[in-house]
Formats: C-alpha cells, structure tokens, sequence
C-alpha cells in the first residue's frame, strides 16, 4: 500500500501553490486530484501589487499603473507608482506550480470521501478507487448558495484594429444600466490591438452566457469597435459570502482557498488572498491562518448586506473611488487600507442603508 506524503484535492490555483510554495523544494510524493483538464483552461488573475505577490513578478502577464472607474456620465482615473494592476494567466501559473523538485501524480478523479485511519488519510474517489496519503490539502468549495450574492462572469479575448485601445490603462469597471441586479464592463489591453473584454455581475444568479455577450457587444458597439476577431474565452463564478468550512480539528487537513476563507467576498478577488494564505500556511505550524482581519471581514460583511439589500448602479462604487487616491483605493480591495482610509471609505457610502446594515 502506498501512502503519499501529500494529497492535494483540487488543481486550481490553491492547489497549484500549495505544490510550489510549500513542497516545491522537497522530494516527497504527492498526489493531486483534479476531474478537470486544467490543461485547457483559459483565465486571468487579476490582483495590485503587493509585497506577497513580488516574488511572482517575473511570470506577471502585464501591468497597468492606470485605471478607471465610471459609467456613462463619470469617469475616474486611479494611478499608482509602486502597486500597479497585475494579470497572470492560469497557464502561466499552472507550468510555474508545476515546475518543482517533488514527484508529483495528478489523477483526474473525483474525491468522494476521506477519512483518517491512524496516522494516515483513505481517500476514495467517485470510480472507488481508493488511495492513502498523510496530509490533506482540500480547496473544494460551495460557489453558489441560495440567497447570496455571486459575482460570475463572462470575457472574450478579442483582436481589434490598430490603436483601437490605450494599453497603458485598464477599465477597472464601466457600470451599465441594469434592472435589479450589478453590471460592470472590465477591459484588460494587452496591447494596442488586443484586449480582454469581460461582463461581470453581482446577483444571487448565473445568466445565460448569451446575456453576458449583448452586453459585452453593446459596449464595443458604443466605443465603435467593430470588425474585431475573437480569440478565446473565459467565464467563472467567485462568492460573495464567506465560507461555510469550520477549522478542521484534525492537524493534518488543511482547507484551502475559498474553502478555508481567502477570497474577499465584498470586492471576489481570491488569488492574490489565496497565495498569501498558501505561503503563510508554510510559515505556520497550525493548519488554518487568518487572512483578513477582524475590521476587514466586518466592513465586508456590512458592504455585502447593503449591495444584497439595496438597488445598487455602481454610484456607490464610483463615490468611492472618487474620494480615494489610487494607493487608497488599491489598498482597500486588497485588504490593507489603514484607518484613515476606512474612514474615508465609511464617509463615502449612503449613510443611512449603511447604518441599517450596520445594526442588523
């Protein structure tokens, strides 16, 4: 019987840095899990700069030191100096995890169960095949929940005529004009010809893929972008409410990613937050840490019941970053503004929703 020093359930980008960060210097076996082709996945990251993300600067797609905020009527330009906007692809992240002195197996299977016999885990997956590792690093997660808010999107990679975009500032959100629910129009240039162009939204429903794309054609049709050649996909669905998992009591089972409570549901973003959790996982010699603190997880939660409660058409996010400079606002969707900044923010929001939110 084979007992693997590790089991990694789930290949995504959790999983992935769990293998590099953690036992990519090492020459244990590992086993990984994942039931789909990760090989032909297609997606970006996206993230600003921070001291944790540094040491991945040399696989970082691009950066943008620019960005806007707005929608028909408003327009608002951040810039930062120091912390720029940054893309990494999945499969540049993929073959940068991949690349490690360990022995990685990856089986595309699906867990079932698993449960501890003495100082080891029996895992089954759903073909009932069974294998037996000392650790369990699990990144599976609930993404949809009854009465919550998602964000899900959906992107096209277009190629454009010369010069069709500026490349040296990305549209962070264009907010549209929608009944009951959050739409925004989030442009990544790559080059002068070539971006990606994505639909976002925040309701408690995926849409039909045919509805992201009206609108995604809506707005080229606006900017009069026309004749443009698709290249490439990409859609997901990120929660906007914290995880359900409880700390495991068993030291050997580490629940990871949006699992174990890395994603920054009031803003989705989850990779930057994921590799931090990763990487202080290995500093640690408890199976869970705390990403956000107490405050942030409080303003998250306060935000949330307000956008889940209240017809929101992206002015509160344009009042935001109005009131903020590019370092404040950067500071704030990746979790580190100070309290001058939070007090800047709470300024910024309706006043009364907010208390009512407040005193739920």
């Amino acid at each position: 019987m084979k007992i693997y020093k590790v089991a990694i359930i789930g290949l995504g980008p959790s999983g992935l840095a769990v293998n590099k960060i953690i036992y990519g210097d090492s020459f244990n076996e590992i086993i990984a899990f994942e039931n789909e082709d990760i090989n032909s996945r297609e997606n970006y990251f996206g993230f600003w700069l921070t001291d944790w993300m540094k040491p991945y600067e040399n696989i970082i797609e691009k950066k943008w030191y620019e960005w806007t905020i707005g929608d028909k009527k408003n327009n608002i330009t951040h810039f930062s100096k120091n912390k720029p906007y940054c893309v990494i692809s999945f499969k540049k992240w993929k073959d940068y995890c991949l690349e490690t002195k360990n022995k990685l197996k990856i089986k595309k299977e699906k867990v079932i169960q698993y449960f501890p016999i003495q100082n080891y885990f029996k895992i089954i997956t759903a073909d009932k095949k069974e294998y037996f590792a000392e650790k369990i690093y699990d990144s599976r997660s609930t993404k949809e929940k009854k009465g919550e808010l998602i964000q899900h999107f959906f992107g096209i990679n277009i190629t454009a005529a010369d010069n069709t975009f500026n490349d040296n500032k990305l549209t962070l959100m264009h907010f549209t004009e929608e009944k009951n629910l959050l739409h925004f129009i989030y442009i990544l240039p790559f080059s002068h010809n070539k971006a990606l162009v994505e639909s976002t939204v925040f309701s408690k429903d995926v849409l039909k893929t045919s509805w992201y794309r009206e609108k995604i054609y809506e707005y080229l049709k606006l900017k009069n972008i026309t004749g443009f050649r698709e290249s490439g996909t990409e859609k997901g669905v990120i929660p906007m409410f914290f995880a359900d998992e409880k700390n495991s009591t068993n030291p050997n089972i580490f629940n990871i990613g949006i699992r174990g409570g890395a994603c920054k549901p009031s803003t989705g973003y989850a990779f930057s937050f994921l590799i931090k959790q990763i990487q202080s996982l290995k500093n640690s010699n408890k199976n869970y840490v705390n990403i956000h603190k107490f405050l942030e997880r409080k303003m998250d939660k306060i935000f949330i019941n307000f956008l889940k409660n209240n017809n929101e058409n992206g002015k509160s996010f344009i009042k935001l970053a109005a009131n903020l400079n590019g370092n404040e606002f950067q500071s704030f969707m990746m979790g580190q503004s100070n309290f001058f900044t939070k007090l800047k923010i709470i300024k910024s929001m309706p006043k009364l929703p907010f208390l009512k939110e407040l005193f739920r």
